[in-house]
């Protein structure tokens, strides 16, 4: 069973409040839900780098951080 978690974001200046199971990745929200398809999947391992995006500043892989992690 996933459970499902409301989030906060804030994405290019704008917040978002979304709510998203708890085992979707960043990259999977970015692109399906807010329609920002700028970000892109590469591999899906971390390793191309395709997918990077800022978190707070600090270059991240969101195809390996889950949505809930980037709450707030």
């Amino acid at each position: 069973m996933t459970l499902r978690h409301k989030i906060s974001l804030t994405v290019n200046g704008k917040s978002c409040n979304l709510e998203v199971d708890s085992q979707r990745t960043l990259l999977d929200v970015l692109r399906r839900d807010l329609a920002l398809t700028g970000t892109k999947e590469g591999c899906g391992m971390g390793d191309c780098g395709t997918c990077t995006v800022l978190l707070n500043g600090k270059p991240i892989n969101s195809c390996l951080t889950l949505a809930v992690e980037a709450d707030g």
